[in-house]
């Protein structure tokens, strides 16, 4: 269950005192099915006025990269919060940090206890999203090293969605079937929302693809139970406050097939995990300064039990792990002083954080027990100064971090960081940055249990052949924390005023030192770095391979990462009246008038620090299902005649200049870009496309999205002589298609079965071409340690979903 603070909405950085609801807003009427779905398309028309930024800004002078409208989000059709950032990935993604690349997610500008308690939200309870640069991230109390997605959702929403999928590979063999339910009400200051999860996967046996050497007791793709039970509650507290509580269990069986025994007989590793959360986040304003405070309880239990052959029998192993967390973080922001430029503001960080792993493994009647613990405490500090604003040189301010980690195992780890945000012109914005920071292993990374895994299909790049090998892995208590240098350069351009088109470019030059890594695949060069790590038979047959973390020497990459995003709205005919000519200007504020009296009833009075809002956007801007029927009274075609569509392209290109990695003093520096390789899925492509496109019109829209990597290899000899063990990796083309229909905008259909008012049907087809990495040795042969199948066990796959909201 997870329970969500509605933050106070306020000035970018001036907090205000709230202001008190109407009575009559407090006793507003329910609202019809036909009015809650017309206000969704009425608040994405209400423009800002009189205030410096929109509703739930962030604080600070860095403009969005992108900002999505209510419109916008529904035409990606997304079920969800969390589906809906999948499909923002292209433009959420960072390439500076060891986020991988998952943003910092806000809510109305503030922070938020864990992005679980909005995950399972629907995306029509949003009015706008911001994208932002990582620089960002340092107002909040997080280092720049992630995107920022702050998400503002609508004052007034009460809703039930339930969606049941059933998804199917067209290969045949494997079945996923995934039902859920979210309940969520917005209004009079706060919010509550419950949401249940439960997804059923059938396995996929090797047998059920077209494999040599297949065996009819191993698994490609292990069966599985999961649910997931979340629960949310806000409300405004003590005058400003905005409080939040949230909980959620979560818990996931899984089954699957390791292979056969000497005997024929069948191995199996069952799994069953268990998590339990409970966090709490306090968002408020003293005087000029914006405070939060945010912290929970998290624990996670694991069990996996594996089959063994003993050589006369099957042996089972057990291992068990219990980690918990504790974690507060505090951040007050605001301004310190004045300057002829601006004003001098502050984000100041502290927190703890207390860790504890505990696990046991039990393998041919030996017990290991691992016990550890972490008490960490940071503090984090970020200055931004204005130089100049709104000269001859545009506006320019700077900005300069730090901060410190104790941590009870590790000691004093630092961070430091500076840099600059430059606007020459409007359209126009430069941001630099570097930042130097170390970073200590994650308790798991250290404690994991021990699991020897048997009969996992492993090429050997040393003798070229492909063997059915024993991998172990867990935790390495031996690691060293790692020490990073990032510099940044990025440029956002608004090129054509009045359209919706960003350019996006940013370079990033990291080197680490003490790299922490999984381990990489087995070639000469690892295996000379890490010779304990692989065991052989006399024959030098590979037996088994101890894949715990490493730390590297140091590693070195440079890219830069640029493209667009552009969308676009398509014009819907002026609304007509019940005589079907077109409506003058003064009946359409008449109406409208009429239809915010009605409509916004209950819509919970201004916001504490907002300005009053006027204003809509022109009659030819109504957007899917118009304000028809009781809610709109705008005759036939409703409120925006035909309705609007949009269409929507992003695509981002990714070139790396430089990768290289070395693992140990003395030992060949590894390039992964020219034949060296720590993944099994070969080298580093050279370059990467992303991209992202829709079609949205009359409640129908198609969507695109994929990615395109360039071929890479894999060199046996590391002096780069040519040997048949070479393997070459080609380039791979993956798209994924989605056609989806809001029924509620076909009015026919409507009127004839209501029922389908607010339902949607989805059919998704995802890698559509059925395209798989195609791996190739010297002599052109596929290795059977490199059949497509097992590197893409699932292909292409087909997703229908019924979705429907009941208002």
């Amino acid at each position: 269950m997870s329970i969500l603070l509605l933050p106070v909405a306020s000035l970018a950085a001036i907090p205000t005192t709230p202001t008190p609801a109407p009575a009559a807003i407090q006793a507003a009427e329910p609202q019809t099915a036909e009015e809650a779905e017309a206000e969704l398309e009425l608040e994405d028309d209400i423009v800002v006025t009189g205030s410096r930024q929109p509703r739930g800004s962030v604080i600070g002078d860095i403009k969005p990269e992108v900002v999505l409208s209510g419109r916008d989000i529904r035409a990606y059709g997304a079920s969800t919060i969390g589906e809906l950032l999948e499909e923002l990935a292209p433009l959420t993604g960072s390439i500076q940090g060891r986020g991988g690349g998952a943003p910092v997610v806000l809510l109305g500008g503030r922070r938020i206890s864990g992005f679980r308690e909005i995950r399972g939200l629907p995306p029509e309870a949003i009015q706008r999203v911001d994208i932002l640069p990582e620089e960002v991230a340092l107002k909040y109390g997080y280092r720049a090293d992630q995107k920022v997605v702050n998400i503002v959702l609508r004052r007034r929403f009460n809703a039930i969605t339930a969606e049941a999928e059933t998804n199917l590979a067209t290969d045949g063999g494997r079945q996923v079937h995934e039902a859920t339910l979210n309940y969520l009400r917005l209004g009079n200051g706060s919010r509550f929302s419950v949401d249940g999860e439960y997804t059923h996967s059938n396995p996929l046996f090797e047998t059920q693809r077209d494999l040599a050497e297949a065996d009819p007791n191993r698994t490609l793709l292990a069966a599985s139970d999961a649910a997931k039970l979340n629960a949310t509650y806000n409300r405004t507290i003590l005058g400003n406050v905005s409080a939040t509580i949230s909980g959620e269990l979560e818990g996931a069986d899984t089954r699957a097939g390791l292979g056969s025994s000497a005997d024929g007989q069948r191995l199996l590793r069952e799994g069953r995990t268990r998590t339990g959360v409970l966090n709490y986040a306090l968002n408020g304003d003293a005087d000029q300064w914006r405070w939060s405070l945010n912290g929970g309880y998290t624990r996670d239990w694991s069990t996996t039990l594996t089959d063994r052959d003993a050589g006369g029998g099957i042996r089972r192993d057990r291992a068990e792990s219990v980690a918990q967390t504790i974690e507060t973080e505090g951040t007050l922001s605001g301004s310190l002083f004045d300057l002829p430029a601006g004003a001098v503001t502050t984000t100041l960080k502290a927190g703890f954080t207390l860790r504890d792993i505990s696990g046991e493994s039990r393998r041919a009647g030996l017990i290991t027990s691992t016990d550890l613990s972490r008490d960490q405490g940071s503090g984090q500090a970020n200055i931004d100064i204005p130089i100049f604003r709104d000269g001859a040189l545009g506006a320019l301010s700077a900005t300069v971090n730090g901060g410190v980690d104790q941590l009870s195992d590790y000691g004093t780890l630092g961070a430091v960081g500076y840099g600059f945000n430059w606007r020459p012109v409007e359209a126009v914005r430069l941001i630099g940055s570097v930042a130097h920071e170390q970073g200590a292993p994650t308790i798991q990374q250290l404690g994991n249990p021990l699991i020897v895994t048997p009969n996992v299909r492993v090429f050997d790049l040393v003798t070229g052949q492909t063997v059915d090998a024993t991998t172990i892995t867990g935790g390495n208590p031996n690691l060293s924390a790692d020490q990073r240098r990032v510099v940044k350069l990025g440029l956002t351009v608004k090129p054509i005023s009045g359209t919706n088109l960003t350019l996006l470019a940013n370079y990033t030059d990291s080197r680490i030192d003490n790299p922490i890594a999984s381990f990489p695949t087995a070639t000469p060069e690892i295996e000379a770095a890490f010779p304990n790590r692989f065991d052989r038979d006399a024959a030098g047959t590979l037996i088994s391979i101890d894949t715990r973390p490493v730390n590297f020497d140091r590693s070195h990459s440079r890219q830069i990462r640029w493209g667009f995003n552009w969308s676009e709205t398509l014009e819907a005919p002026p609304p007509t009246g019940p005589d079907g000519q077109p409506l003058s200007a003064e009946q359409i504020a008449e109406r409208r008038a009429a239809f915010r009296e009605r409509g916004r009833s209950g819509a919970g009075g201004t916001a504490p620090g907002e300005a009053s809002q006027t204003g809509v956007r022109t009659p030819g801007e109504r957007g899917p299902g118009g304000f028809g029927g009781r809610a709109g009274g705008m005759g036939r075609g409703g409120f925006g005649g035909a309705r609007q569509g949009r269409v929507q392209l992003s695509v981002f290109h990714t070139w790396r200049l430089e990768d290289t990695i070395l693992i140990r003093p003395g030992v060949p520096e590894l390039d992964l870009l020219n034949g060296s390789a720590i993944s099994a899925r070969g080298g580093q492509p050279r370059h990467e496309v992303e991209f992202n496109a829709g079609y949205n019109r009359h409640g129908v829209g198609v969507r695109l999205n994929g990615t395109w990597q360039a071929g890479t290899t894999l060199l046996a000899n590391p002096n780069g002589a040519p040997s048949p063990e070479d393997l070459s990796f080609g380039s791979l083309f993956t798209a994924n298609l989605r056609v989806f229909a809001d029924l509620g905008q076909q009015r026919s259909l409507v009127q004839n079965a209501p029922f389908f008012r607010g339902s949607r049907v989805t059919l998704s087809v995802n890698n559509l071409f059925n395209q798989r990495l195609d791996v190739r040795d010297a002599a052109g042969a596929v290795p059977i340690g490199y059949q497509p199948a097992l590197l893409d066990p699932l292909g292409r796959s087909v997703r229908l979903s019924f979705r429907k909201l009941f208002f």
